[in-house]
């Protein structure tokens, strides 16, 4: 089992009081070293001969991380936060979002100005709490609305049942343009 920071957990065999699952009050805790080898230690007090301690040598396998890891998308490198009907979405250039109902129609081009935050060409840009020249260009695809939610109102032993539903509006939006004025 492996355990945080690369630790390798192993439970020895020893009666327990757990039934069909090993004790993980005391573990053998295999560490591993700088020489990429597995040094193990005995957590907690046991006669040695009662309770024999199992050693293994682990070899360390050598994990590359992408070099575009943090990224939101592998495709690309440029995507700003914009605080839009009181959420902050992080937008990509042609990909679509829906949002709470803008009072857009569909088909038309709309301006998204609170932009909170821009990456481009690998510069990470941070706006106190706007950046003024950055503007997001966006067309409204359609009007849709959000799952339907069920409200249940009951009171009690007084016979009152009211069950009424929602579903919001909601705006579906295609980014088309993220960059400077």
């Amino acid at each position: 089992m492996a355990g945080a920071f690369g630790a390798v957990f192993t439970s020895t065999s020893r009666p327990c009081h757990h039934i069909g699952s090993p004790c993980f009050s005391r573990l053998d805790v295999l560490r591993t070293s700088s020489r990429r080898s597995v040094q193990a230690e005995q957590l907690g007090s046991r006669p040695s001969a009662a309770w024999p301690l199992r050693v293994a040598t682990v070899e360390a396998e050598a994990v590359s991380a992408p070099a575009n890891a943090l990224s939101r998308s592998p495709q690309t490198d440029k995507y700003a936060v914009v605080d839009l009907g009181g959420t902050q979405i992080l937008v990509e250039e042609g990909r679509w979002y829906t949002c709470n109902r803008l009072e857009a129609e569909p088909g038309s081009k709309v301006q998204l100005g609170r932009v909170l935050a821009l990456k481009d060409d690998g510069v990470f840009h941070v706006g106190k709490p706007y950046l003024e020249t950055v503007v997001v260009e966006a067309e409204v695809l359609d009007e849709v609305k959000g799952p339907k939610l069920t409200i249940f109102k009951m009171n009690s032993k007084k016979h009152y049942r009211r069950k009424t539903g929602h579903r919001q509006p909601l705006t579906k939006f295609l980014i088309t343009k993220i960059g400077k004025q």
